[in-house]
């Protein structure tokens, strides 16, 4: 007659045995997918290496300006397209921006001023707000032709007192 022990560890060892089979096939199984995912992992990667290769073909500067002179008409910029700070419009005094919340013209919101929050600093120096000579005459094709720096020449050497009084 078998003993109850005998009988206990018989069972233990049998469910063991069952409990090892199971692992065994669990990790064979995770085995196979680890490879699989790094055969997936090796293929992508080579897809990554060939893409960056056609992706610096296609952008070689010489291929896109054949390209671009091939479909698109663009022609280089000439010395008539260019002009000089004079012929911009000056912005009146009265239509400068505020410095406040206003209501959106668009209605989608209400603008915010990101300076709301800040605390008020004194400046060091009284700042003196800069002012523009206004264009009242409409501006002639000579004045097409001057530079930046002719413009910013002639308001400096008139001084700020007339160009306070033109303002006015």
């Amino acid at each position: 007659m078998i003993r109850p022990t005998s009988c206990i560890l018989l069972i233990l060892a049998a469910a063991a045995g069952g409990a090892l089979f199971h692992i065994s096939f669990e990790v064979s199984e995770l085995d196979d997918r680890l490879g699989n995912l790094n055969r997936d992992i090796r293929s992508d990667r080579e897809a990554i290496h060939v893409l960056r290769a056609e992706w610096s073909f296609l952008n070689q500067p010489d291929r896109l300006e054949e390209l671009a002179r091939r479909h698109l008409d663009l022609q280089p910029v000439s010395g008539t397209q260019l002009t000089g700070a004079g012929t911009l419009p000056v912005r009146p005094d009265d239509a400068q921006p505020e410095n406040t919340l206003h209501d959106d013209p668009t209605g989608l919101g209400r603008a915010i001023d990101l300076h709301a929050g800040a605390p008020r600093v004194k400046p060091a120096a009284p700042v003196r707000p800069a002012v523009l000579p206004v264009v009242s005459a409409p501006v002639q094709r000579a004045d097409v032709s001057r530079s930046l720096d002719d413009v910013l020449r002639e308001i400096v050497e008139t001084g700020p007192s007339s160009v306070r009084a033109g303002a006015q």
